[in-house]
């Protein structure tokens, strides 16, 4: 659990690091602001629908160890609203945010976490 903690540290180390990236992009390029607009709500989507998956996965190893702690689900239906609302909020306000953008950033965490986890496993 140890080696998936740290893992998961150094995914939301590294999300945050493209995030900052991202705003500062969106500082320098005014031409390519709605774009990049979309990447952050995408990757803030991203980063919570992460964070709700190792808190449930986080609670489901603590159950291993001490049976008192009753896992209640993963937690699905939140990471669905979560992606929901952002895609939403690219839908409703397409003069903001652009689909495209909020699609790629959503699995920003995903691809991210499969190197490091993979990594931690090995």
């Amino acid at each position: 659990m140890q080696n998936f903690t740290t893992a998961i540290r150094h995914v939301i180390r590294l999300i945050s690091i493209v995030i900052a990236v991202i705003a500062l992009l969106w500082f320098i390029l005014p031409e390519h602001r709605i774009f990049l607009q979309s990447l952050l709500v995408g990757a803030l989507a991203s980063l919570v629908n992460g964070l709700v998956l190792f808190a449930k996965t986080w609670r489901v190893g603590r159950f291993v160890e001490d049976p008192s702690i009753k896992p209640r689900g993963t937690g699905m239906v939140t990471r669905f609203a979560v992606s929901i609302f952002a895609v939403f909020l690219a839908v409703r306000f397409t003069d903001l945010f652009v689909i495209s953008g909020v699609l790629l950033a959503l699995f920003l965490f995903q691809a991210i976490s499969l190197f490091f986890i993979y990594r931690s496993i090995k």
